[in-house]
């Protein structure tokens, strides 16, 4: 439980540091160290404190951490490098939903309607977004409709009871489609600083919301 608690009080310290870093672009030095130890620490609570370490969560997670480390710098590549980290960082996320519902076998049929709701809000933000993309068009779209398929079969938990299991993830995945559409906005249509913190504590927040779930 020290360990625990030691742990939650460097991630609370270095995620403010990190909001802080956010807001004044002359502390690039402590926004890099900061961003670099947030998902770390998560990965480290969760191993430590899991009653069952699902390995799909973990791996997930070390994949945000490369995305995170690929956006610190600024050349294309890396960020093409880092949409690849999370997309397949999703791919595991859904995996993992997927297990916890057998593959969807306690899921009705008729619950797939849900989808509707995410296919409108995908089609509205590539709606904005694409005047811009350019060559970026398809692998926008991949991305977009990864994440909204992982926010979907993460929905699709509720079959297994409207728990804190089910809705710290749920709520995760949602800030996750918040954050990545603030940050392929502000990549695309509007690049302004003002975006770097709700992007910031949003994605950070999606990560803890959906390690909450799995803890037990």
């Amino acid at each position: 439980m020290t360990l625990q608690i030691l742990i939650v009080i460097i991630f609370m310290v270095a995620f403010i540091g990190n909001l802080y870093a956010d807001r004044h672009s002359n502390l690039k030095l402590l926004k890099g160290l900061t961003k670099s130890l947030l998902v770390p620490l998560i990965i480290l609570f969760y191993l430590i404190s899991a009653e069952h370490i699902n390995y799909f969560i973990v791996t997930a997670l070390f994949l945000g951490f490369l995305g995170d480390v690929s956006l610190l710098c600024t050349k294309k590549i890396f960020f093409a490098i880092g949409l690849l980290a999370f997309l397949v960082g999703h791919l595991f996320y859904t995996l993992a939903f997927l297990q916890s519902t057998q593959y969807f076998e306690i899921v009705p049929i008729w619950f797939f309607a849900i989808l509707i709701p995410y296919i409108l809000y995908g089609l509205a933000i590539l709606r904005i977004l694409r005047p811009n993309l350019k060559e970026m068009l398809v692998p926008v779209v991949v991305y977009m409709c990864v994440i909204l398929i992982m926010s979907f079969t993460s929905s699709s938990r509720i079959w297994n009871g409207f728990t804190p299991q089910f809705l710290l993830p749920f709520i995760g995945s949602l800030f996750f489609i918040a954050s990545d559409s603030v940050l392929a906005y502000n990549n695309f249509n509007a690049p302004s600083a003002n975006y770097e913190q709700f992007i910031m504590f949003t994605y950070i927040l999606a990560q803890v919301l959906i390690v909450a779930g799995f803890l037990y």
